[in-house]
Order: C-alpha cells, then structure tokens, then sequence
C-alpha cells in the first residue's frame, strides 16, 4: 500500500511538472501603438537572455521584424496553430461564461433529479390492501407530484432565462474574440540586449473625429480633435499612441510619365470582335496600361504644410495621443487637442440649390492643416450638423456651417417668350430674386446665380438688363451680389436676357 501511494505521489509530481512546462509562452510587453487608417503597428519589448514568447494570430507573420536585429541571435518566427485560447482582453468575460455554465449545468441536474423523482413516484405501490393505507398513499403520492411538477415547471422558465444568458455571453464573446484566434506567432531566440519587435495586424482602425464651435460674430472656430479606434488582437494597452493619416506604402517604384501621342481617330471597323480577337486584346490592354498609369498620377498624394498640433513628413502625417485601450475590438475615443481657427462668416444664397442660405466660413489661409474627417458641426453652441473635412485645399478654406432658414431666396422666372424667323429662332427669357432677411439685425448676404454660356458661335446671347448690377460677373456668367439687407426687409433682383440661334434648331443645355 505505501509503495503504491508513492508511486501516485511521483506519478503525480511529474504530471505536474508536465503541465507546467506544457503552458503558453509569455505575451511580450508592448511599448507602443501606431494606428493607421486601416491597421495598426505594435512595438513589443523583450528582456535580454534566451526568450521563447508569443503573439497573437492577429498580427502578420511577414510583418514580424527586429527593430534592433544585432542584438539577437537565431532569431525565428514560427506560425502555430492554437486552440482555447483567451487573450488577456477577454478572461473576464470567460469567467462570466464559465459561471453560467455552471449555472446552467447545475440546474439541468436539478432538472433530471426531479424527472427521475417523478418516474419513480409512478413505480412506487403500497403492499397491503388496505384501504386506510392505500388512501394515505394516494394523498402522499399526489402531495408529491404536484410538488415535483410545479418545481419542473419553475425550474423550466428558470431555465430559459439562463440559457438565454448563456447564449448571449457566448455570442459576445464570440464576437470580441480576437482575428485568428486559433493561431500564434512563436518568437524564439537568444537576447544580448534588450529588444524591440515590430508586428502589424490589419485587426485595428481608426478615424478622426472633429468637433467645430463657430462663433458667429466673431468668426472664431473652437476645433477639437479627437481619434475614435479600436482593435481586436486579444491585447489590452495602455501608453503613448500614434494616429497616422496613411498606411505605408507596401511597393513604391519611381514615376514615369509616358509620352502623349494625337492622331485621326481610325474609323469603325465593320468586322466582329471575332475574326481579329488577338488584334483587339492587344488594343485593349495598351488602352488598360495607358489608363492606370494616367489613374496612378492623378491620384499621387500632395504635400501638406506642417503643423503644430501633427508630426509631418512628405510622406505621412502623424497625431499623438495617450490612453487605454481594450483589445476586444470596443471603440475609445481620444482626444487629441484643440486648436483655434479664425475667419469671415458668409451667408451665401444660391437659389437654384436651396431657398435658405449656407453658412460658410472662409479662411484666407490655414497654418495649422487639418487632416481629413468627419466633423460635428455647432455654431454659437448650438448643433447644426455634420459635414466630412477633404484633404488640404479649398475644402479646408471654405468651411460650411449648415443653414440660416431665416434667410431665403425665392426664384420666379419671367414669361418666357419663343419667337423665330427665315434665318434665326430668339428665345427670350430671364427670372427675378426676391431675397427676405427674417433676422432682426442687418446681415451682409452674397448672392449667386448664372447666365447661359454659349458653347456655339451659331448661339447669341444678348443681356437685357440686370438690376442692381452684380458685384462680379466671372468669364463664365457667374454672377455674384452682396447685399445689405435690414432687419425684415425684402431685396428685389432682375435678370432679363435673350438667347438666339439658326432657325430650326433646339437649344440644349448641359450642366
């Protein structure tokens, strides 16, 4: 007997052993965070000496690289498969389904118990026949299943609502669980100093968030800056983080624009594409060729201004921010800083767009570039929607604000009149603008409209007559008012021209 006890206690003593050193490598510090558009970019540090660690399958095995590479020997990255793993991210919410599981286990016990219990209150008989006894029997027996059912029948709705719980957590942790969770990166080699290990996972995003203030009387924007991201690679973090505008480019080569060759463009063939199919292909492959490389020039990125709030290169710009976040794909939001803009409120009214005017806000120059994003829009406090900010250019000068329903235009063409003769058909037309002010102060109100442009010397175009004359009329008919309305008034705009063309032929117009 003591022998066998020993031996159990060594048998057991090794199994332990076993276990130990059968248990996950450690998961590297992480040092910092780079988040991109679409991906982020982890920096891992790793102490000196022989290491054995671990990565989550989200991060990209080609992606994994030594930021310090003479600093280790044998240094290898191998991808594993891995079953049953919680990242650190989600153990909470794996103890919450563990429990309920148990819950739910226990109860289905409960359950079989008293199912067993009814089947046995049917087996059970008295053995005599008298009648005392046999009626005692059937009151007992009665007493009793009516206790087991109305148990059952609570123990079933109980039931339900756990299940439903269980179901649920199960979903969610479903759903948080991180990319590639059945995966690992194992990390193994000999340490001389301490290391830095960059990996890139696609599992993470980020977008800029502005929130814009417009002082209405002073011109003066509040903006704020804020990142919402999120990332699911199993990985909780907490410390610097870096938001950057672009991925790094994976395969860059040296611009080359091709020669632009005119000439007569052949006629249409009448043969099908079927008798000379390898002459076509060629032809539609050039074409293809040509349309990329045109396609790859337009849309090579401009260089931004620097500013103060961004780290610039020519090639990215970066936000720098600080904060936690989890690694179970929930969104945080970051602010990021706040910075003043400055510059002239303009309600502009075009009629043919909308009856209200826009409010804009038109800056001279921006020092400090914002980068593009989607802005919550408020003027004096107050919402007034939203509007996506563009790259660097017009877009970020000219800022609109919503709308002033309190100023509105409202359009009335004048009688049209068609007339035409041997040579020549006039057409005659022209609108009027009545422009309301429903504010009770004066307000400084820009007004657009247009003239038709002739696009053939055939077509004439004759201006009537236009009252009060425009500020500006640019070479393509624009024309542009500025008007001082006061409080409640309406302002009174005439447009009347003529438009003539050969006789017999209609008129078109294109936008």
């Amino acid at each position: 007997m003591k022998l066998l006890i020993v031996f159990l206690f060594a048998f057991l003593t090794v199994w332990a052993g076993a276990a130990g050193a059968s248990s996950s490598p450690a998961i590297p510090t992480v040092q910092t965070v780079d988040f991109y558009p679409s991906g982020a970019k982890f920096v891992f540090a790793i102490e000196p000496g022989v290491f054995d660690v671990e990565l989550p399958g989200a991060f990209r095995a080609t992606s994994v690289r030594l930021l310090n590479p003479n600093d280790a020997d044998d240094f290898r990255v191998v991808e594993e498969s891995r079953e049953g793993w919680i990242p650190p991210a989600l153990k909470d919410l794996k103890a919450q389904l563990d429990a309920q599981q148990r819950t739910v286990s226990g109860l289905a016990a409960r359950k079989a118990a008293l199912e067993h219990t009814k089947e046995l209150l049917k087996a059970v008989r008295p053995k005599d026949d008298d009648a005392k006894a046999i009626l005692e029997y059937i009151e007992k027996s009665q007493e009793m299943k009516l206790k087991v059912e109305n148990e059952l029948s609570e123990l079933a709705f109980t039931m339900a609502e756990e299940e439903e719980k269980l179901n649920r957590l199960e979903e969610e942790l479903e759903a948080r669980s991180p990319k590639d969770a059945d995966s690992v990166l194992r990390l193994t080699g000999t340490a001389r100093a301490p290391l830095q290990v960059e990996a890139f996972t696609s599992a993470a995003r980020w977008t800029p968030r502005y929130t814009m203030d417009l002082d209405s009387s002073t011109g003066k924007i509040t903006t704020r800056l804020a990142a919402q991201a999120s990332q699911r690679t199993g990985l909780n973090y907490a410390g610097p983080l870096s938001f950057h505008t672009k991925l790094p480019d994976e395969q860059v080569q040296t611009p080359v624009l091709n020669p632009l060759r005119v000439g007569l463009k052949p006629k249409e063939k009448t043969r099908s594409r079927g008798n000379d199919s390898a002459a076509y292909m060629l032809e539609d492959a050039e074409m293809m060729v040509q349309e990329r490389m045109m396609g790859a020039a337009a849309s090579a990125p401009q260089k931004a201004p620097a500013a103060p709030v961004m780290e610039s290169t020519l090639a990215d710009r970066a936000v720098k921010g600080q904060g936690a976040l989890s690694g179970d794909g929930r969104e945080a939001k970051f602010s990021l800083g706040e910075l003043e803009l400055k510059g002239k409120t303009r309600l502009v009214l075009i009629p043919e767009q909308r009856e209200s005017a826009w409010i804009v806000v038109e800056m001279e120059d921006i020092t400090t570039p914002l980068i593009p994003g989607t802005a919550e829009l408020l003027v004096d406090g107050q919402p007034a929607g939203t509007t996506k900010l563009p790259e660097y250019g017009l877009g970020q000068k000219q800022i609109p604000f919503g709308y002033a329903p309190q100023i509105t235009a409202k359009k009335e063409p004048i009688v049209e009149k068609t007339g035409s003769s041997w040579f020549s058909g006039v057409f005659t037309s022209g609108y009027t603008l009545e422009i309301v002010n429903g504010f009770g102060e004066a307000k400084t109100i820009t007004v657009r409209d247009r003239l038709p442009i002739p696009t053939d010397e055939k077509v004439k175009l004759e201006i009537s007559r236009i009252e009060p004359q425009p500020k500006e009329q640019d070479k393509e008919n624009r024309l542009t008012w500025e008007l001082e309305l006061k409080p409640h008034v309406t302002a009174k705009l005439v447009v009347d021209y003529t438009l003539s063309s050969p006789s017999g032929e209609e008129l078109q117009y294109r936008r």
